[in-house]
């Protein structure tokens, strides 16, 4: 094929990036992508295995001299997430993006870019065709829908690994990351008891929060659109009618829209204002352009019991919500939980979403039984589901501190070493392999899953000379 980056070093690697960038791997369509490095692992000789997830695990033997060296584990995700420009054609079931080369920035036009985890697959395949490289057995490990749900990561059976110590590469920075989050929804859900009702409903739109996402945002104290409306509503006396507030599990709320009986429309209105003035005292400045909206109608016809809003509202008071606990070792958040979307229909049928994040999993289990619990005290039901493992912080890790010695050396300068509070593979595999010296770090991207993905081949470069490196000195 004609690339587009040509007399940049290491070429090899922005080669085998822009092959990765011209086949569709959207997830849940990785076939191709698959194809292609199972066809290139044989090729040049390698052990591969390809499960029906269509990940893909290579391994490349050690260098004459490394045979007794510990072999390590490089891992990364072939999917992407797939968007496009409103102006922009693509089938993305059988195509792949086009590239835009400005200066050291690499994007597509008018898409995504695939750099998560592009970044990850392409340093992997240079590593194994790599010649001149002396190392230990490497290990090689291509997952599948990572973006939704870390499928494929969940499903590999790792009886075929060898390693103990193992790079993630899917941050998106150049720093090393040395725990994340595990998470789980629940679902509560109800159906209220009706009656007759003839009177005044008032309805309150709650809009313009900065909202953010739910594991990397929740630290920063942004206002919940489902939690201010319901406040508004409990500070009216209000009665629901109905309720609609959120979008997305892993989102913080920015809007909500909530509708109350009330017996006197002014006492409410002016209770509401009132409320409503105490709140955006509270909330930061990133929520400044927050905007309330009140109108009031006359209304004949069924709506939920009052019992059901006192249960809610109780429930609700009870739930714990956004920054839990924070880790002591290192400056991130532990546990989180995020009341994600709340929705009550004209039928009284009830639904709401809590995910909740923690990178250790002991306590992501005792949420399970305190959240059923209190679901099962206001009469509601709670199913919880789309579980996936955290990864806890280990103050002791062999591979991060050759790392970390690494990395001064080629770059010149430390690098930063955190936690994340939203989830990597790395929480899954260590808890299927769990005396696996485990980090994560990555390439500069900007702008992951819009439009506006880019990806620094400067950064790109030192990133691979590091893992090189890093593989030589193991």
């Amino acid at each position: 094929m004609a690339y587009i980056i040509n007399g940049r070093e290491p070429e090899k690697l922005y080669h085998r990036f822009e092959d990765i960038a011209s086949l569709p791997h959207g997830s849940g369509n990785e076939k191709a992508l698959a194809d292609y490095i199972v066809k290139f692992a044989e090729d040049i000789g390698l052990y591969v295995l390809r499960d029906e997830k269509n990940n893909v695990f290579v391994r490349r033997d050690a260098s004459p001299g490394y045979e007794d060296h510990p072999p390590v584990l490089i891992q990364g995700h072939i999917d992407m997430v797939c968007e496009a420009d409103p102006d922009v054609k693509i089938d993305w079931e059988h195509e792949g993006v086009k590239l835009r080369l400005d200066g050291y920035m690499l994007s597509a036009s008018g898409t995504t870019l695939g750099a998560d985890d592009g970044v990850a697959v392409a340093i992997m395949l240079a590593l194994l065709e790599d010649k001149g490289l002396c190392a230990p057995t490497i290990e090689c490990l291509f997952t599948t829908e990572e973006e939704t749900g870390l499928t494929g990561a969940s499903s590999f059976d790792y009886s075929n690994l060898k390693s103990r110590r193992m790079i993630n590469l899917d941050t998106g920075g150049e720093v090393i990351i040395v725990s994340c989050a595990g998470g789980m929804r629940t679902l509560i859900s109800a159906t209220a008891e009706m009656q007759d009702y003839k009177g005044t409903v008032m309805t309150v739109s709650v809009d313009g929060l900065a909202g953010g996402h739910s594991g990397a945002d929740i630290h920063l104290g942004r206002g919940n659109a489902n939690l201010i409306a319901l406040r508004l509503a409990e500070a009216a006396g209000g009665q629901l009618v109905s309720i609609h507030g959120g979008s997305k599990d892993n989102a913080i709320p920015s809007r909500c829209r909530i509708s109350f009986a009330c017996e006197d429309a002014d006492a409410a209105k002016k209770a509401v204002l009132e409320c409503e003035k105490k709140i955006r005292e509270e909330l930061t400045e990133a929520d400044a352009g927050m905007k309330t909206a009140v109108s009031t109608e006359e209304f004949e016809g069924k709506i939920p019991c009052r019992d059901f809003t006192d249960r809610l509202l109780s429930f609700t008071s009870e739930v714990p919500t956004g920054v839990i606990s924070m880790c002591e070792a290192i400056d991130m958040v532990e546990t989180s939980q995020n009341y994600a979307i709340i929705d009550l229909d004209e039928n009284g049928r009830f639904a709401l979403h809590l995910s909740a994040r923690s990178s250790v999993d002991e306590v992501l289990d005792k949420m399970e039984r305190e959240i059923g619990a209190l679901a099962a005290k206001y009469g509601f039901r709670a199913e919880t589901g789309s579980r996936y493992n955290g990864w806890s912080y280990e103050p002791s890790s062999p591979i991060r501190d050759v790392y970390i010695e690494v990395y001064r050396e080629t770059a010149g300068h430390d690098i930063p070493v955190m936690g994340i509070h939203a989830g990597l593979e790395c929480g899954i595999i260590k808890r299927a392999v769990p005396d696996m010296d485990i980090i994560a770090t990555g390439a500069v991207t900007l702008g992951e899953h819009t439009t506006r993905e880019a990806l620094d081949l400067n950064s790109f470069a030192l990133v691979y000379e590091t893992v090189k490196k890093l593989c030589s000195r193991l």
